[in-house]
């Protein structure tokens, strides 16, 4: 017998519901961390996801009470994060535009950040836009 108070109501975001909130490069990092919580926590409930200090960052509420196993899946995946780059997927590190000291920081690859650099590509929406200069 199902219970229905495990499965998410119709008004609880999940990840999948937010992952344009990100860069496709951390889509299949979000799809892996949304199957893993889902597991222990069907009705979990994402109050935030976002990136900052270009790592990934995310908020969950388990109405379960289980928070401990949902915190290490969500610092795996911030860890993750940082070491993939948010446009592409390739390994990455987080870097500035021209690796300057301060300013943005974004997780990127080598490939990618030449043209980040160059203000010739950005995520909108969760879509990668690239515009010629």
């Amino acid at each position: 017998m199902s219970n229905p108070s495990a499965a998410p109501s119709p008004q609880t975001v999940q990840i999948p519901e937010r992952a344009h909130a990100v860069g496709p490069g951390w889509r299949q990092l979000l799809d892996h961390l949304h199957h893993q919580i889902h597991a222990i926590a069907p009705g979990y409930r994402l109050v935030d996801l976002t990136e900052k200090l270009g790592g990934l960052r995310l908020h969950v509420e388990n109405p379960g009470g289980t928070t401990d196993t949902l915190h290490s899946l969500i610092d795996s995946a911030r860890t993750e994060s940082v070491r993939t780059c948010e446009f592409c997927g390739a390994p990455g590190r987080i870097r500035t535009r021209n690796d300057r000291l301060g300013g943005w920081r974004k997780t990127v690859c080598d490939t990618c950040h030449s043209a980040w650099s160059a203000h010739r590509l950005m995520i909108v929406h969760g879509v990668v836009r690239a515009r010629d200069r």
